[in-house]
């Protein structure tokens, strides 16, 4: 069987704790865990401690193996989704000249920019592999 969520996982020691007819005490007393604690390894809880999970495994009979496996995509074949979902190379973003903070796109002032140049407001590109690129041209 391949496991993809720890869901899986659990459900998986459930059905190979059952096949070889042991209780979740049982399994729990050979762990030394709580019936808890296989309660939650059954219920797929992602917090669980990983040698014990491994342990468990062993116990069962179970090994892990690791496969590098490509992830699945759906991918589209309409023009327009492709260009929907292309990101930009740099966004242009508008900040204040007074208070530094930026201006939402539409606002009266960032409009103000557009039409009338500088006025009170400074624009800057931002390259998306220097997301603080804005800092380094601040002038005092």
């Amino acid at each position: 069987m391949q496991v993809r969520t720890v869901r899986d996982l659990g459900a998986m020691v459930r059905t190979t704790r059952r096949a070889h007819g042991l209780t979740q005490a049982d399994l729990a007393d050979r762990l030394r865990v709580s019936r808890d604690w296989v309660v939650r390894l059954e219920q797929g809880s992602s917090r669980l401690e990983t040698q014990k999970v491994l342990d468990a495994l062993g116990v069962l009979g179970l090994t892990l193996e690791v496969a590098n496996a490509q992830p699945t995509r759906t991918t589209t074949t309409t023009t327009t989704t492709a260009t929907a979902t292309a990101k930009p190379a740099a966004k242009t973003r508008a900040r204040s000249a007074t208070t530094g903070q930026f201006v939402p796109p539409g606002s009266a002032a960032r409009k103000s920019t557009d039409t009338a140049g500088t006025t009170g407001i400074r624009t800057s590109a931002v390259a998306t592999s220097d997301p603080f690129g804005f800092l380094n041209d601040r002038t005092s």
